[in-house]
């Protein structure tokens, strides 16, 4: 038995058999199982399942065409072209429920449109961010001072004491 051990030992070893050894090695497993991948996948979904979900609740608000006219309302914000974007926005999807788009209507000429965005900002105001909260306080300080109109101004002022 002795001989035996020996002459297994002794023999020479294939370059296949090395290749062979090297990928059965026991410190590298041979399925390698990628721990993240299932969380990171199942987040993924999970997240594009909400996102779908958040488009289906907001109607006409969710769709690409939607997020043009936004970007129209933007990039024209503070121009003549302004007011007539925003009315075609309020025909076509109604008031803004996104707070940014919101804050963009400040500025429309309607001065029941403003009042109603006020109130529907005023109540959510407590929650949205520091940088959101003080920017939308600035803009109740120059409606208070700017406006036209008397209603928007006293509301203004009103919902500006009310959060200081």
């Amino acid at each position: 038995m002795p001989e035996r051990e020996r002459d297994y030992r002794n023999r020479e070893i294939t370059w296949s058999e090395i290749d062979k050894r090297k990928d059965r090695s026991s410190h590298v497993s041979a399925d390698p199982k990628p721990f993240g991948k299932k969380k990171e996948k199942a987040e993924w979904l999970r997240k594009m399942a909400l996102k779908e979900a958040n488009k289906h609740f907001q109607g006409k608000q969710g769709t690409p065409a939607h997020d043009k006219a936004v970007g129209l309302l933007q990039e024209n914000f503070g121009n003549r072209k302004f007011q007539s974007l925003a009315k075609q926005y309020l025909d076509e999807y109604d008031l803004p429920k996104h707070w940014g788009t919101q804050f963009l209507f400040l500025d429309y000429d309607d001065p029941e449109v403003v009042i109603e965005l006020l109130n529907q900002m005023a109540a959510v105001f407590p929650e949205r961010s520091l940088r959101e909260q003080q920017a939308f306080i600035s803009r109740l300080r120059t409606l208070k001072t700017l406006a036209e109109d008397g209603e928007v101004r006293d509301l203004a002022a009103e919902v500006l004491d009310s959060l200081s």
